[in-house]
């Protein structure tokens, strides 16, 4: 534990210019007396520097980096996976980090590239320790080809059984998923980690199959008809409704903002927009204006007589 706290800090040092020791004690945990020996023993071997003042902290001197070959086999595996997934969204300054750190490491040659166990879609589409070991299992059997054992609870309560083979783990706008084959349905599926009830890995491995669908099933957002939906928001929403559907769906005329995307009409769309209370009213479709009404009358029936 301690080990891990000492490098964390020498990271937080790397990426800001100046961190207080009160700053540290909250982020880990620890006593400011704690902070104050793990500095002392950092200094040994990474030159820290304190500044004293209302303005003060500890901070790395501006020429102190850490080498490449810093990483561990696999933190530099992961590393690499995670630039060329990000090389589909910024290409140049990925492509030029890829040579850098593969010029600069002795695990270059020894790392397979050709496939990656890691995508990262940034488009527009929120944890227990439960939650966080599933998706950890889930990623060490990408990476040594393991079979697993799941039990699955789909969108309609629906469970059941299956083997699948994971090849990709996917964070698609705050959702983990895992991309695997399934052997109950004979072909790739899309799997919600949350949907996961629990997961056995088996005592095989697969070998790796063409995955080229994948593209294809992270075309969704949800389940239901898309259709053209036009909303007209409040200033206060604006920065989440855009965050939501992307700055080019929201539009700034005649004193009014109104955003406009093509949606998923279904009872998760009514949910995530009753959430917006009066900041939000949808002037198309008609389906969807009906669906919140209702939605709204049944929350007026329970809330709406004080006396009970």
């Amino acid at each position: 534990m301690k080990f891990e706290i000492l490098v964390q800090i020498i990271f937080l040092l790397l990426a800001k210019k100046r961190v207080t020791a009160a700053e540290i004690a909250a982020k880990y945990g620890v006593s400011s007396r704690s902070v104050y020996r793990y500095i002392d023993e950092i200094s040994a071997i990474v030159p820290v520097y304190a500044t004293r003042g209302p303005n003060g902290g500890y901070s790395l001197v501006d020429s102190f980096r850490l080498p490449s070959t810093f990483f561990t086999e696999s933190e530099y595996s992961v590393t690499i996976q995670a630039l060329e997934a990000f090389g589909r969204e910024f290409p140049g300054e990925a492509f030029s980090a890829l040579n850098k750190l593969k010029a600069g490491s002795r695990y270059a040659r020894e790392i397979n590239l050709g496939t990656s166990s890691l995508m990262i879609d940034s488009g527009p589409w929120g944890v227990t320790e439960n939650y966080n070991v599933k998706l950890r299992v889930l990623e060490e059997c990408v990476a040594s080809f393991s079979a697993v054992k799941i039990v699955y609870r789909d969108a309609e309560g629906a469970v059941s059984e299956r083997v699948i083979e994971p090849h990709v783990v996917v964070l698609k706008q705050g959702i983990w998923y895992v991309y695997a084959f399934c052997r109950l349905r004979c072909e790739f599926r899309l799997f919600k980690v949350g949907r996961i009830e629990s997961e056995t890995v088996l005592d095989e491995k697969f070998e790796r199959r063409p995955a080229e669908g994948l593209d294809k099933a992270l075309s969704f957002t949800a389940e239901g008809e898309k259709e053209e939906v036009v909303m007209e928001i409040k200033e206060e929403i604006v920065s989440e409704i855009e965050e939501w559907l992307g700055v080019d769906c929201v539009n700034r005329e005649n004193g009014r903002i109104t955003a406009t995307a093509y949606l998923p009409v279904n009872g998760g769309l009514a949910s995530k927009l009753l959430s917006y209370g009066g900041k939000i009213k949808i002037k198309s479709p008609t389906s969807l204006v009906l669906s919140l009404r209702s939605a709204a009358d049944e929350i007026l029936k329970i809330y709406g007589d004080n006396t009970r």
